[in-house]
């Protein structure tokens, strides 16, 4: 019996698609997100898509259309973009993270390609972990970028050098974290303090609906936890599990920073 071979959609960083929605303008940009968030904010040219409309779309557009989907947080564009590809459409994309992420990296300045020659650190970091020195904002092992592989190992210089180059601030790993995260996962107060300043976002929240506060506050990091909630991090955001970075202190330090939220 003959097989369909199922085309594969892609997932795309929300850096790698403000990049292609710059380069493509014949881009169909759909958003899936309920109609009253649509209503509120979406990128321009995006157009909203319910399950009800979605067959409307799928006979309207023709195969070759390009077509990248966005949601919330990255989980049901995958769906939609799933279904895109069952139609046999040959270039579909999903965007990890979801609409915030991909906003702020469209209202960023493209990040530029390096022209200047990398330091000899610099180089060598990017040659240990096989990174592209050409693609300072590409995802490779756990979806991690040199930006974040550099917060997690605690490499303030490489980390300060990537910045200068201006990769991406918030991109994601394949858990949903950001650069931040993984800096409080390797206790670089130093470099959390220049994430911060660098402008990445405090209240990210990943794949399970937890944010950087939330981790320093389950992993006993009283220290980041203070730094964080000093930065103007919300303590209120609450997780899929509907629990809040108050509920997880996992000490009586980290519990009494967090007392006046707990109301």
């Amino acid at each position: 019996m003959a097989t369909t071979e199922r085309i594969p959609y892609q997932c795309l960083s929300a850096a790698e698609a403000a990049a292609l929605i710059r380069a493509e303008p014949d881009l169909k940009l759909f958003d899936v997100r309920d109609l009253h968030s649509y209503q509120q904010e979406h990128l321009d040219g995006a157009m909203h898509l319910s399950e009800d409309r979605l067959p409307l779309w799928l006979g309207r557009l023709p195969k070759e259309a390009p077509v990248l989907v966005y949601c919330y947080h990255g989980n049901s564009s995958k769906t939609f973009a799933q279904t895109f590809s069952d139609f046999r459409f040959a270039r579909v994309y999903s965007v990890d993270g979801g609409y915030r992420p991909l906003a702020t990296a469209l209202a960023a300045p493209a990040a530029p390609e390096p022209t200047a020659d990398l330091s000899p650190a610099l180089a060598a970091f990017l040659l240990d972990w096989d990174f592209d020195p050409k693609d300072l904002n590409a995802r490779r092992l756990h979806g991690l970028t040199p930006l974040m592989r550099a917060a997690l190992q605690g490499q303030g210089e490489i980390v300060r050098e990537l910045l200068a180059l201006g990769v991406d601030l918030h991109a994601r790993n394949d858990d949903g974290n950001t650069a931040l995260w993984l800096a409080c996962v390797s206790r670089d107060a130093g470099l959390v303090r220049e994430l911060i300043a660098a402008g990445i976002e405090l209240d990210n929240r990943n794949d399970a609906g937890s944010t950087a506060l939330m981790y320093t506050a389950s992993s006993d990091r009283p220290e980041l936890l203070e730094l964080l909630l000093e930065a103007g991090a919300d303590p209120q955001v609450r997780n899929f599990d509907d629990m809040r970075a108050v509920e997880l202190a996992a000490s009586r330090a980290c519990l009494k920073l967090l007392r006046h939220t707990a109301a």
